[in-house]
Protein backbone atom coordinates (compact mmCIF):
# COMPACT_ATOMS: atom_id res chain seq x y z
CA UNK A 1 0.00 0.00 0.00
CA UNK A 2 2.60 2.26 1.09
CA UNK A 3 4.69 1.23 -2.59
CA UNK A 4 1.58 2.30 -4.08
CA UNK A 5 1.06 5.80 -2.43
CA UNK A 6 4.61 6.75 -3.59
CA UNK A 7 3.89 5.64 -6.85
CA UNK A 8 0.84 7.95 -7.34
CA UNK A 9 2.84 10.66 -5.54
CA UNK A 10 5.51 10.66 -7.69
CA UNK A 11 2.69 10.59 -10.69
CA UNK A 12 1.43 14.04 -9.51
CA UNK A 13 5.24 15.52 -8.64
CA UNK A 14 5.91 14.79 -12.84
CA UNK A 15 2.73 15.62 -13.87
CA UNK A 16 3.66 19.32 -11.95
CA UNK A 17 7.18 19.62 -12.99
CA UNK A 18 7.57 22.97 -14.76
CA UNK A 19 7.24 23.45 -18.68
CA UNK A 20 10.10 23.54 -20.76
CA UNK A 21 11.74 27.24 -21.09
CA UNK A 22 9.86 29.53 -23.12
CA UNK A 23 12.00 29.67 -26.79
CA UNK A 24 11.00 31.95 -29.90
CA UNK A 25 12.48 32.72 -32.94
CA UNK A 26 11.97 34.97 -36.12
CA UNK A 27 12.88 33.29 -39.56
CA UNK A 28 13.07 35.42 -42.90
CA UNK A 29 14.87 34.33 -45.83
CA UNK A 30 14.17 37.06 -48.61
CA UNK A 31 15.16 35.94 -52.29
CA UNK A 32 13.00 36.77 -54.77
CA UNK A 33 13.98 40.16 -55.29
CA UNK A 34 11.98 42.19 -57.36
CA UNK A 35 14.44 45.38 -58.13
CA UNK A 36 17.98 43.82 -57.77
CA UNK A 37 20.33 40.59 -57.84
CA UNK A 38 18.37 37.45 -56.64
CA UNK A 39 19.34 35.22 -54.20
CA UNK A 40 18.78 31.28 -54.47
CA UNK A 41 19.68 30.91 -50.95
CA UNK A 42 17.74 32.38 -48.60
CA UNK A 43 14.41 30.89 -48.86
CA UNK A 44 16.24 27.50 -48.90
CA UNK A 45 18.15 28.71 -45.77
CA UNK A 46 14.54 30.19 -43.53
CA UNK A 47 12.97 27.27 -44.76
CA UNK A 48 15.89 24.33 -43.11
CA UNK A 49 16.25 26.83 -39.93
CA UNK A 50 12.86 27.28 -39.15
CA UNK A 51 12.73 22.91 -38.85
CA UNK A 52 15.67 22.78 -37.04
CA UNK A 53 14.54 25.45 -34.43
CA UNK A 54 11.42 23.80 -34.17
CA UNK A 55 13.00 20.25 -33.35
CA UNK A 56 15.00 22.35 -30.34
CA UNK A 57 11.65 23.34 -28.81
CA UNK A 58 11.16 27.40 -30.73
CA UNK A 59 7.91 28.56 -31.26
CA UNK A 60 8.96 29.84 -34.88
CA UNK A 61 7.53 32.67 -36.67
CA UNK A 62 9.05 32.43 -40.24
CA UNK A 63 8.37 34.34 -43.19
CA UNK A 64 9.88 33.69 -46.62
CA UNK A 65 10.59 36.20 -49.85
CA UNK A 66 8.31 38.97 -47.74
CA UNK A 67 7.55 42.44 -48.63
CA UNK A 68 8.03 45.44 -46.38
CA UNK A 69 4.22 45.14 -45.29
CA UNK A 70 4.95 41.39 -44.56
CA UNK A 71 8.14 42.14 -42.82
CA UNK A 72 6.39 44.45 -40.69
CA UNK A 73 3.87 41.99 -39.83
CA UNK A 74 6.06 39.45 -39.42
CA UNK A 75 8.21 41.25 -36.55
CA UNK A 76 4.90 42.26 -34.78
CA UNK A 77 3.82 38.72 -34.49
CA UNK A 78 7.34 38.20 -33.65
CA UNK A 79 7.45 40.72 -31.10
CA UNK A 80 4.15 39.40 -29.13
CA UNK A 81 5.43 35.77 -28.97
CA UNK A 82 8.81 36.70 -27.48
CA UNK A 83 7.44 39.25 -24.31
CA UNK A 84 8.96 37.02 -20.89
CA UNK A 85 10.98 34.17 -23.36
CA UNK A 86 13.85 32.81 -21.96
CA UNK A 87 15.59 32.58 -25.45
CA UNK A 88 14.63 34.88 -28.54
CA UNK A 89 16.23 34.24 -31.51
CA UNK A 90 16.36 35.98 -34.77
CA UNK A 91 17.82 34.36 -37.94
CA UNK A 92 17.22 36.35 -41.44
CA UNK A 93 18.77 35.55 -44.71
CA UNK A 94 19.29 38.00 -47.88
CA UNK A 95 20.22 41.16 -48.66
CA UNK A 96 21.09 43.71 -45.75
CA UNK A 97 23.39 47.42 -45.84
CA UNK A 98 24.61 49.66 -43.42
CA UNK A 99 24.14 53.14 -43.40
CA UNK A 100 26.07 55.08 -41.10
CA UNK A 101 26.46 52.27 -39.24
CA UNK A 102 22.86 51.57 -38.31
CA UNK A 103 22.09 47.67 -40.06
CA UNK A 104 18.77 47.68 -42.34
CA UNK A 105 17.35 44.10 -44.00
CA UNK A 106 15.68 44.51 -47.13
CA UNK A 107 12.42 43.28 -48.19
CA UNK A 108 12.30 41.75 -51.54
CA UNK A 109 10.13 45.05 -53.11
CA UNK A 110 12.97 47.65 -52.09
CA UNK A 111 13.81 49.84 -54.86
CA UNK A 112 16.14 52.37 -52.54
CA UNK A 113 16.06 55.29 -54.91
CA UNK A 114 17.45 57.87 -52.08
CA UNK A 115 17.81 58.09 -48.35
CA UNK A 116 14.33 58.87 -47.72
CA UNK A 117 13.49 55.15 -48.48
CA UNK A 118 15.34 53.70 -45.85
CA UNK A 119 12.72 54.50 -43.73
CA UNK A 120 9.57 53.38 -45.62
CA UNK A 121 11.72 50.64 -47.48
CA UNK A 122 13.75 48.65 -45.10
CA UNK A 123 14.02 47.43 -41.64
CA UNK A 124 16.33 48.08 -39.09
CA UNK A 125 18.16 45.74 -36.72
CA UNK A 126 17.92 48.16 -34.33
CA UNK A 127 14.23 47.68 -34.45
CA UNK A 128 13.70 43.72 -33.98
CA UNK A 129 16.24 44.13 -31.33
CA UNK A 130 14.11 46.24 -29.35
CA UNK A 131 11.56 43.70 -30.18
CA UNK A 132 13.72 41.05 -28.48
CA UNK A 133 14.52 43.10 -25.52
CA UNK A 134 11.40 43.06 -23.27
CA UNK A 135 11.88 40.77 -20.48
CA UNK A 136 14.06 38.24 -22.61
CA UNK A 137 16.71 36.20 -20.43
CA UNK A 138 19.32 35.93 -23.86
CA UNK A 139 18.87 37.45 -26.29
CA UNK A 140 20.71 35.42 -30.08
CA UNK A 141 21.09 36.49 -33.46
CA UNK A 142 22.17 34.94 -37.15
CA UNK A 143 22.37 37.29 -39.37
CA UNK A 144 23.42 35.99 -43.15
CA UNK A 145 23.00 39.04 -44.96
CA UNK A 146 26.52 40.44 -45.88
CA UNK A 147 25.89 40.07 -49.70
CA UNK A 148 27.02 42.18 -52.32
CA UNK A 149 24.19 44.85 -52.47
CA UNK A 150 23.50 46.24 -55.46
CA UNK A 151 20.96 48.86 -54.37
CA UNK A 152 23.36 49.51 -51.33
CA UNK A 153 25.64 50.96 -54.64
CA UNK A 154 23.06 52.92 -56.37
CA UNK A 155 22.21 54.11 -53.48
CA UNK A 156 26.17 55.64 -52.86
CA UNK A 157 25.93 57.15 -56.07
CA UNK A 158 22.83 59.16 -55.51
CA UNK A 159 24.04 60.28 -52.06
CA UNK A 160 26.80 61.95 -53.76
CA UNK A 161 30.59 62.03 -52.82
CA UNK A 162 30.32 64.33 -50.00
CA UNK A 163 28.01 61.37 -47.75
CA UNK A 164 28.22 58.12 -49.59
CA UNK A 165 31.02 57.23 -47.13
CA UNK A 166 28.21 56.41 -44.79
CA UNK A 167 26.91 53.82 -46.99
CA UNK A 168 29.19 50.45 -45.96
CA UNK A 169 29.97 47.63 -47.28
CA UNK A 170 28.69 44.51 -45.47
CA UNK A 171 27.42 45.06 -42.14
CA UNK A 172 28.22 47.14 -39.22
CA UNK A 173 28.81 45.80 -35.42
CA UNK A 174 26.06 45.50 -33.13
CA UNK A 175 26.58 46.37 -29.49
CA UNK A 176 23.27 45.10 -27.76
CA UNK A 177 22.27 47.80 -24.86
CA UNK A 178 22.11 44.83 -21.86
CA UNK A 179 18.65 44.77 -19.89
CA UNK A 180 19.47 42.74 -17.16
CA UNK A 181 18.83 39.23 -18.78
CA UNK A 182 21.69 36.79 -19.13
CA UNK A 183 22.90 37.95 -22.15
CA UNK A 184 23.23 37.85 -25.93
CA UNK A 185 24.39 36.54 -28.95
CA UNK A 186 25.63 38.31 -32.20
CA UNK A 187 26.55 36.09 -34.97
CA UNK A 188 27.36 37.24 -38.49
CA UNK A 189 27.73 35.14 -41.59
CA UNK A 190 31.38 37.50 -41.83
CA UNK A 191 33.35 39.64 -40.22
CA UNK A 192 31.58 43.43 -40.56
CA UNK A 193 32.06 45.57 -43.69
CA UNK A 194 32.93 42.18 -44.99
CA UNK A 195 30.91 40.25 -47.80
CA UNK A 196 29.82 36.92 -47.41
CA UNK A 197 29.25 33.91 -49.95
CA UNK A 198 25.81 32.66 -51.23
CA UNK A 199 27.15 29.47 -52.08
CA UNK A 200 26.50 27.03 -54.58
CA UNK A 201 24.85 24.28 -52.61
CA UNK A 202 20.81 24.55 -51.24
CA UNK A 203 22.30 26.73 -47.91
CA UNK A 204 24.85 29.11 -47.82
CA UNK A 205 28.60 28.37 -45.85
CA UNK A 206 27.27 30.16 -43.13
CA UNK A 207 23.42 28.34 -43.02
CA UNK A 208 25.01 25.24 -43.53
CA UNK A 209 27.45 24.89 -40.65
CA UNK A 210 25.03 26.56 -38.42
CA UNK A 211 22.43 23.51 -39.01
CA UNK A 212 24.95 21.32 -39.19
CA UNK A 213 26.19 22.48 -35.35
CA UNK A 214 22.99 24.05 -33.73
CA UNK A 215 21.44 21.04 -32.36
CA UNK A 216 24.64 18.85 -31.30
CA UNK A 217 23.59 17.43 -27.72
CA UNK A 218 24.84 19.53 -24.43
CA UNK A 219 27.15 21.81 -26.41
CA UNK A 220 26.52 25.09 -25.63
CA UNK A 221 26.26 27.53 -28.32
CA UNK A 222 29.48 29.47 -27.52
CA UNK A 223 31.59 26.03 -28.80
CA UNK A 224 28.48 25.68 -31.23
CA UNK A 225 29.74 28.93 -33.16
CA UNK A 226 33.31 28.09 -32.86
CA UNK A 227 32.95 24.72 -34.71
CA UNK A 228 30.98 27.13 -37.21
CA UNK A 229 33.46 29.30 -37.79
CA UNK A 230 36.30 27.03 -38.34
CA UNK A 231 33.95 25.49 -40.74
CA UNK A 232 33.13 28.30 -42.88
CA UNK A 233 36.46 29.29 -42.67
CA UNK A 234 37.79 25.93 -44.33
CA UNK A 235 34.94 25.10 -46.53
CA UNK A 236 35.44 28.50 -47.80
CA UNK A 237 39.06 28.49 -48.96
CA UNK A 238 39.54 31.28 -46.20
CA UNK A 239 37.54 33.88 -47.77
CA UNK A 240 34.83 34.47 -45.36
CA UNK A 241 34.87 33.86 -41.95
CA UNK A 242 31.93 34.43 -39.81
CA UNK A 243 31.98 37.56 -37.16
CA UNK A 244 31.10 36.54 -33.40
CA UNK A 245 30.24 38.60 -30.25
CA UNK A 246 29.39 36.68 -27.23
CA UNK A 247 28.29 38.31 -24.11
CA UNK A 248 27.02 35.41 -21.99
CA UNK A 249 26.95 35.24 -18.20
CA UNK A 250 27.12 31.75 -18.60
CA UNK A 251 26.93 28.88 -20.78
CA UNK A 252 23.75 28.36 -22.86
CA UNK A 253 22.61 25.10 -24.39
CA UNK A 254 20.45 24.88 -27.35
CA UNK A 255 20.03 20.73 -26.71
CA UNK A 256 20.96 19.86 -23.59
CA UNK A 257 20.21 16.43 -22.65
CA UNK A 258 19.99 15.38 -18.98
CA UNK A 259 22.07 12.22 -17.93
CA UNK A 260 19.85 9.59 -16.61
CA UNK A 261 20.49 8.63 -13.44
CA UNK A 262 20.12 4.66 -12.11
CA UNK A 263 16.67 3.51 -10.61
CA UNK A 264 16.85 3.28 -6.45
CA UNK A 265 16.79 -0.21 -5.65
CA UNK A 266 16.07 -1.68 -2.17
CA UNK A 267 18.39 -3.69 -0.35
CA UNK A 268 17.17 -6.39 2.35
CA UNK A 269 20.04 -6.69 5.28
CA UNK A 270 19.13 -8.25 8.62
CA UNK A 271 15.26 -7.84 8.20
CA UNK A 272 15.30 -3.82 7.51
CA UNK A 273 14.88 -2.21 4.09
CA UNK A 274 17.57 0.72 2.88
CA UNK A 275 17.19 2.85 -0.56
CA UNK A 276 20.70 3.47 -2.56
CA UNK A 277 21.09 6.48 -3.37
CA UNK A 278 20.59 7.60 -6.88
CA UNK A 279 23.81 6.56 -9.21
CA UNK A 280 25.58 8.66 -12.25
CA UNK A 281 24.63 7.11 -15.50
CA UNK A 282 28.32 6.11 -16.60
CA UNK A 283 27.35 4.92 -19.23
CA UNK A 284 25.57 7.90 -20.17
CA UNK A 285 28.72 9.99 -19.21
CA UNK A 286 31.38 7.57 -21.04
CA UNK A 287 28.81 7.90 -24.79
CA UNK A 288 28.73 11.84 -24.39
CA UNK A 289 32.49 11.80 -24.06
CA UNK A 290 32.99 9.44 -26.81
CA UNK A 291 31.37 11.60 -28.62
CA UNK A 292 32.84 14.48 -28.21
CA UNK A 293 36.22 12.51 -29.01
CA UNK A 294 35.16 10.77 -32.47
CA UNK A 295 34.27 14.39 -33.43
CA UNK A 296 37.60 15.98 -32.90
CA UNK A 297 38.85 12.57 -34.36
CA UNK A 298 36.74 12.81 -37.58
CA UNK A 299 37.90 17.03 -37.90
CA UNK A 300 41.34 16.03 -37.36
CA UNK A 301 41.09 13.29 -40.37
CA UNK A 302 39.52 15.99 -42.61
CA UNK A 303 41.84 18.94 -41.75
CA UNK A 304 44.67 16.13 -43.30
CA UNK A 305 42.78 15.65 -46.11
CA UNK A 306 41.10 18.40 -46.97
CA UNK A 307 43.76 20.09 -49.43
CA UNK A 308 44.86 16.61 -51.07
CA UNK A 309 45.16 16.40 -54.60
CA UNK A 310 44.65 12.73 -54.56
CA UNK A 311 41.13 10.97 -55.15
CA UNK A 312 42.41 8.49 -52.63
CA UNK A 313 42.70 10.78 -50.08
CA UNK A 314 39.14 11.75 -50.34
CA UNK A 315 38.04 8.24 -50.83
CA UNK A 316 39.67 6.71 -47.47
CA UNK A 317 37.88 9.54 -45.66
CA UNK A 318 34.35 7.98 -46.85
CA UNK A 319 35.39 4.99 -45.96
CA UNK A 320 35.78 5.86 -42.71
CA UNK A 321 33.19 8.33 -42.23
CA UNK A 322 30.46 7.81 -44.95
CA UNK A 323 28.12 9.92 -43.56
CA UNK A 324 30.55 12.12 -41.26
CA UNK A 325 30.05 16.02 -41.44
CA UNK A 326 32.84 16.44 -44.61
CA UNK A 327 31.24 13.89 -46.40
CA UNK A 328 29.51 15.74 -48.94
CA UNK A 329 32.65 18.20 -49.41
CA UNK A 330 34.56 15.02 -49.75
CA UNK A 331 32.50 13.88 -52.48
CA UNK A 332 32.64 16.90 -54.21
CA UNK A 333 36.56 17.23 -54.08
CA UNK A 334 36.34 13.33 -55.73
CA UNK A 335 34.20 14.70 -58.45
CA UNK A 336 36.52 18.04 -59.11
CA UNK A 337 39.49 15.41 -59.13
CA UNK A 338 38.15 13.47 -61.94
CA UNK A 339 36.90 16.24 -64.14
CA UNK A 340 40.70 17.28 -63.82
CA UNK A 341 41.86 14.00 -64.96
CA UNK A 342 39.40 13.36 -67.25
CA UNK A 343 40.55 17.19 -68.90
CA UNK A 344 43.96 16.06 -68.84
CA UNK A 345 43.95 13.30 -70.62
CA UNK A 346 42.15 14.90 -73.49
CA UNK A 347 45.20 17.52 -73.51
CA UNK A 348 48.29 16.03 -72.15
CA UNK A 349 50.17 19.36 -72.66
CA UNK A 350 47.47 21.80 -70.68
CA UNK A 351 48.71 22.30 -66.75
CA UNK A 352 47.47 20.43 -64.51
CA UNK A 353 43.87 21.15 -62.89
CA UNK A 354 43.11 23.49 -65.39
CA UNK A 355 40.02 23.12 -68.12
CA UNK A 356 40.60 23.60 -71.80
CA UNK A 357 40.54 26.49 -72.79
CA UNK A 358 38.89 28.56 -75.82
CA UNK A 359 39.35 27.44 -79.41
CA UNK A 360 41.74 24.80 -78.43
CA UNK A 361 39.48 22.61 -80.51
CA UNK A 362 39.67 20.04 -77.28
CA UNK A 363 35.52 19.96 -77.00
CA UNK A 364 35.07 18.53 -80.81
CA UNK A 365 36.73 15.25 -79.41
CA UNK A 366 34.82 14.51 -76.27
CA UNK A 367 32.64 11.26 -76.76
CA UNK A 368 29.32 12.08 -76.67
CA UNK A 369 28.75 10.18 -73.35
CA UNK A 370 30.59 12.99 -71.52
CA UNK A 371 28.97 15.70 -73.13
CA UNK A 372 25.35 14.13 -71.66
CA UNK A 373 26.61 13.76 -68.30
CA UNK A 374 23.79 16.08 -66.62
CA UNK A 375 25.59 19.13 -64.75
CA UNK A 376 24.55 19.58 -60.95
CA UNK A 377 25.49 21.89 -58.31
CA UNK A 378 28.32 19.32 -57.17
CA UNK A 379 29.14 19.69 -60.83
CA UNK A 380 29.28 23.44 -61.05
CA UNK A 381 30.91 24.06 -57.95
CA UNK A 382 34.04 21.87 -58.43
CA UNK A 383 35.05 24.01 -61.53
CA UNK A 384 36.28 26.51 -58.68
CA UNK A 385 34.28 30.25 -60.35
CA UNK A 386 35.18 32.89 -58.58
CA UNK A 387 32.62 36.05 -59.46
CA UNK A 388 35.03 37.16 -62.62
CA UNK A 389 34.80 33.90 -64.13
CA UNK A 390 30.82 33.92 -63.43
CA UNK A 391 30.71 36.74 -65.41
CA UNK A 392 32.81 35.80 -68.03
CA UNK A 393 30.42 32.86 -68.29
CA UNK A 394 27.29 35.12 -68.27
CA UNK A 395 28.67 36.86 -71.13
CA UNK A 396 29.37 34.18 -73.01
CA UNK A 397 26.06 32.64 -72.50
CA UNK A 398 24.81 36.16 -73.97
CA UNK A 399 26.81 35.77 -77.09
CA UNK A 400 25.61 32.06 -77.60
CA UNK A 401 22.03 33.96 -77.77
CA UNK A 402 20.31 33.41 -74.46
CA UNK A 403 20.31 36.27 -72.70
CA UNK A 404 20.97 36.42 -69.13
CA UNK A 405 21.19 40.11 -68.75
CA UNK A 406 23.90 42.43 -67.59
CA UNK A 407 26.68 40.15 -66.46
CA UNK A 408 27.22 40.55 -62.77
CA UNK A 409 28.99 37.36 -61.64
CA UNK A 410 25.40 36.01 -59.64
CA UNK A 411 23.66 33.41 -61.31
CA UNK A 412 20.12 33.71 -60.30
CA UNK A 413 16.87 32.57 -62.11
CA UNK A 414 17.81 34.17 -65.25
CA UNK A 415 21.13 32.83 -65.71
CA UNK A 416 20.33 29.32 -64.53
CA UNK A 417 17.53 29.58 -67.60
CA UNK A 418 19.67 30.83 -69.55
CA UNK A 419 22.27 27.80 -68.85
CA UNK A 420 18.92 25.52 -69.21
CA UNK A 421 18.28 26.79 -73.15
CA UNK A 422 21.73 26.67 -73.90
CA UNK A 423 22.04 22.95 -72.71
CA UNK A 424 18.69 22.16 -74.35
CA UNK A 425 20.08 23.95 -78.08
CA UNK A 426 23.02 21.55 -77.91
CA UNK A 427 21.25 18.48 -76.97
CA UNK A 428 22.34 18.13 -73.09
CA UNK A 429 19.79 17.50 -70.28
CA UNK A 430 18.77 20.73 -69.11
CA UNK A 431 19.84 21.07 -65.37
CA UNK A 432 21.08 24.79 -65.67
CA UNK A 433 23.79 23.70 -64.33
CA UNK A 434 27.67 22.82 -65.69
CA UNK A 435 29.59 20.12 -66.17
CA UNK A 436 33.67 20.89 -66.96
CA UNK A 437 32.61 19.28 -70.32
CA UNK A 438 29.89 21.65 -70.94
CA UNK A 439 31.69 24.77 -70.24
CA UNK A 440 34.81 23.69 -72.37
CA UNK A 441 31.71 23.58 -74.90
CA UNK A 442 30.31 27.04 -74.52
CA UNK A 443 34.07 28.61 -74.59
CA UNK A 444 34.73 27.12 -77.91
CA UNK A 445 32.00 28.00 -79.17
CA UNK A 446 32.21 31.86 -78.63
CA UNK A 447 35.50 31.96 -79.13
CA UNK A 448 35.39 34.32 -81.44
CA UNK A 449 32.99 36.16 -80.21
CA UNK A 450 34.01 36.72 -76.63
CA UNK A 451 37.69 37.72 -78.29
CA UNK A 452 35.91 40.58 -80.06
CA UNK A 453 33.56 40.90 -76.62
CA UNK A 454 36.32 41.49 -74.58
CA UNK A 455 38.35 43.51 -77.17
CA UNK A 456 35.38 46.19 -77.01
CA UNK A 457 35.09 46.09 -73.38
CA UNK A 458 38.94 47.02 -73.14
CA UNK A 459 38.32 49.37 -76.04
CA UNK A 460 35.64 51.57 -73.72
CA UNK A 461 37.56 51.13 -70.89
CA UNK A 462 40.44 52.78 -72.41
CA UNK A 463 38.66 55.41 -74.07
CA UNK A 464 36.58 56.30 -70.61
CA UNK A 465 40.14 56.44 -69.35
CA UNK A 466 41.89 58.29 -72.21
CA UNK A 467 38.28 60.82 -71.34
CA UNK A 468 38.66 61.31 -67.45
CA UNK A 469 42.13 62.06 -68.15
CA UNK A 470 41.74 65.06 -71.20
CA UNK A 471 38.68 66.37 -68.81
CA UNK A 472 41.64 66.24 -66.03
CA UNK A 473 43.78 68.24 -68.58
CA UNK A 474 41.65 70.87 -69.60
CA UNK A 475 40.55 71.66 -65.69
CA UNK A 476 43.95 71.96 -64.62
CA UNK A 477 44.75 74.41 -67.75
CA UNK A 478 41.58 76.07 -67.15
CA UNK A 479 43.10 76.51 -63.47
CA UNK A 480 46.53 77.67 -64.54
CA UNK A 481 45.08 80.47 -67.05
CA UNK A 482 42.84 81.98 -64.55
CA UNK A 483 45.35 82.23 -61.71
CA UNK A 484 48.04 83.55 -64.56
CA UNK A 485 44.94 86.61 -65.41
CA UNK A 486 44.55 86.76 -61.53
CA UNK A 487 48.44 87.87 -61.26
CA UNK A 488 49.07 90.42 -63.93
CA UNK A 489 47.93 88.41 -66.93
CA UNK A 490 46.73 90.70 -70.33
CA UNK A 491 44.61 93.49 -69.50
CA UNK A 492 41.11 93.79 -71.51
CA UNK A 493 41.14 96.98 -74.11
CA UNK A 494 38.88 99.10 -72.02
CA UNK A 495 41.46 98.94 -69.04
CA UNK A 496 44.24 99.47 -71.64
CA UNK A 497 42.70 102.39 -73.53
CA UNK A 498 41.84 103.88 -69.99
CA UNK A 499 45.44 103.79 -68.82
CA UNK A 500 47.32 105.04 -71.70
CA UNK A 501 44.52 107.99 -71.46
CA UNK A 502 45.96 108.69 -68.33
CA UNK A 503 49.55 108.46 -68.67
CA UNK A 504 49.49 110.49 -72.25
CA UNK A 505 48.21 113.67 -69.79
CA UNK A 506 50.46 113.16 -67.06
CA UNK A 507 53.10 113.48 -70.20
CA UNK A 508 51.36 115.80 -71.89
CA UNK A 509 51.05 118.08 -68.47
CA UNK A 510 54.72 117.84 -67.80
CA UNK A 511 55.89 118.93 -71.24
CA UNK A 512 53.57 122.02 -71.08
CA UNK A 513 55.11 123.09 -67.74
Amino acid sequence: MFKRMIAVLAIVIAGTAPALAKRVALVIGNGAYEHTVQLPNPANDAETMATKLRGLGFEVVAGQDQTYSDMRRTVMEFAKKAYGAEIALLFYAGHGMQIAGQNLLVPIDAKIEDETSLDFETISVDFILRQMSKDVKVQMVFLDACRDNPLARTLARRMGPSRSGNVGAGLAEIKVQETGGEGSVIAFATSPGDVALDGDGANSPFTSALIRHIDTPNVSIQTVMTRVTGDVFDETEKRQRPWVNASLIGEVFLNKQAVAAAPTTEVASLGTTATTAPAVNQAAVNTATQSTISWEREKLVWETVKDSNNVADYKSYLETYPNGTFAGFARNSIKRLESQSQVASLNPSAPAGTAPQAGTGIVAGLPDPQKAVPGTQATEASLGWNRTARREVQARLNLSGNNVGNPDGAFGPKTRAGIAAWQTTNGIVPTGYFTAAQYALLTTQTAVQYTAYAAEVQRKQQAAQASRSATSTRRTSNTKNTRAKNNGGSMNPAGAAFLGGVVGGIIGGAIGR
